[in-house]
């Protein structure tokens, strides 16, 4: 879920055109359609769950709505190709990556000042209000979010003579370090650092929770001058693989999916990932460590950790939909509250599927609260909530290429073939670069 990606608005646009018919009639009907059905897509996530609460809608509205589900894979790029081809719906999924350059584009609509709106905006976290917000302007309501945590064995954590997580990076090392002496594990930590598609959160919590940033407010780099965290994170990783040896080699070379099985096998005491994977790791019917698997801040960098970076997942509105009035109506009921003023939606994606709310109150919903201490810790989790926050260069259009960058640099310090301050100079090299290719 945290790593879903949006290829950089110019390439989308240009692939977008080349897909001709074919593709759009596999989108769904277009908006525009006043007597028929609100037209309404998705990517294809539990999509009869979705259709299940779509008929709720109905019921309490009277708005019928078409939702077409689109494969995860292909969505920005069929959802972009519609767009371009005037063959949009009148509401629709939206990744965080995406929604500033669809503003952009003019394809969303700014939804400021529309019924239901203000609501939700006051109840929800201020990092998934910004990550929703471009411009000065608010764009969408969110659909669900997720942030990175510390998610650590607390068994053999207790085994080494831990009596808890730690809070800072130098605590960490110590920790690994020491399960290596006690023969408990070889390596402590492991996390996916395959170079992908995907952008690397792990690196962004670290960088959050350290207090450092990459880029100055308007958006240009500091990662080589007055900001050192960045560097400091390299350092502290270059450390880890060349030194203490406390992170395994083959993360360099591991997706999401082998992570998942090896820390489900026991294999390691860390990793850096979403908080949803403490319940997929505390699942007895997924996982050998089922109920040790727990939730932590992400330590900071010579001292306790200060935040996370969040995703937002949102339901946007087009910009050419016909249907205005009926598409709010269907988006502050699924990214809103319901007719009886319960933010419903939110509430039945964690009970159901553990995906992660928006919504401040949640936090203290009893039966929420129920549900996460099965597999999390409430407390940090809503800390977590609190404190997260976006990536704050996604708004560009030369993101995406960053990332690669970004990714590309991190690798070389994790296979032992560069050094620190040679990565983050590059990384402001290329930043200034893009910058100047995309004015």
């Amino acid at each position: 879920m945290i790593n879903d990606e949006f290829s950089r608005r110019r390439l989308l646009q240009l692939s977008g055109l080349t897909l001709g018919s074919a593709a759009l009639s596999a989108c769904g009907a277009p908006a525009g359609n006043p007597g028929g059905a609100l037209a309404f897509q998705g990517w294809d996530y539990e999509p009869q769950a979705v259709e299940g609460n779509l008929a709720r809608f109905t019921e309490q509205s009277g708005v019928k709505v078409g939702f077409t589900s689109i494969t995860g894979s292909q969505y920005v790029q069929k959802s972009v190709a519609q767009f371009t081809a005037g063959a949009q719906p009148d509401a629709l999924y939206v990744y965080d990556d995406s929604m500033a350059g669809w503003a952009d584009a003019g394809y969303l609509q700014p939804i400021d000042g529309l019924p239901g709106v203000d609501e939700v905006y006051d109840a929800i976290f201020p990092g998934n209000a910004d990550a929703m917000t471009h411009n000065g302007k608010r764009y969408c309501l969110p659909y669900y979010t997720d942030c990175a945590a510390l998610l650590y064995n607390a068994e053999l954590l207790e085994k080494a003579g831990f009596s808890g997580p730690p809070k800072t990076l130098e605590e960490l090392t110590d920790q690994a370090i020491k399960l290596r002496e006690q023969g408990i594990l070889k390596y402590s930590i492991g996390f996916a650092a395959q170079l992908s598609d995907s952008y690397w959160g792990w690196f962004w919590a670290l960088l959050y929770a350290s207090g450092g940033v990459m880029f100055d407010d308007q958006l240009a780099p500091v990662m080589d001058t007055t900001d050192p965290v960045p560097k400091g994170l390299l350092s502290w990783l270059d450390d880890a693989v060349r030194v203490s040896k406390i992170i395994d080699p083959a993360s360099v070379q591991m997706g999401p999916t082998p992570v998942d099985e090896a820390l489900t096998s026991g294999q390691y005491a860390f990793t850096f990932a979403s908080r949803y994977g403490a319940r997929v790791y505390n699942d007895p019917k997924k996982s050998k460590i089922a109920g040790k698997m727990k939730m932590a801040m992400i330590p900071g960098l010579g001292g306790p950790g200060q935040g996370s970076v969040l995703t937002t997942r949102m339901y946007g509105l087009s910009a050419e939909t016909e249907r205005k009035d009926d598409a709010i109506k269907l988006l502050t009921y699924l990214g809103g509250f319901d007719s009886s003023g319960a933010a419903y939606t939110a509430k039945f994606w964690f009970l159901n599927y553990g995906l992660g709310f928006a919504f401040t109150a949640l936090a203290q919903d009893p039966e929420v609260v129920a549900e996460l201490k099965r597999w999390g810790d409430p407390e940090v989790y809503a800390q977590l909530s609190a404190t997260a926050k976006s990536r704050t260069a996604v708004a560009k259009p030369w993101y995406s290429e960053f990332e690669t960058e970004l990714q590309k640099g991190i690798q070389r310090i994790l296979t032992s073939q560069g050094d620190p301050e040679s990565v983050v100079k590059g990384l402001a090299d290329k930043t200034r670069e893009l910058e100047k290719k995309y004015a």
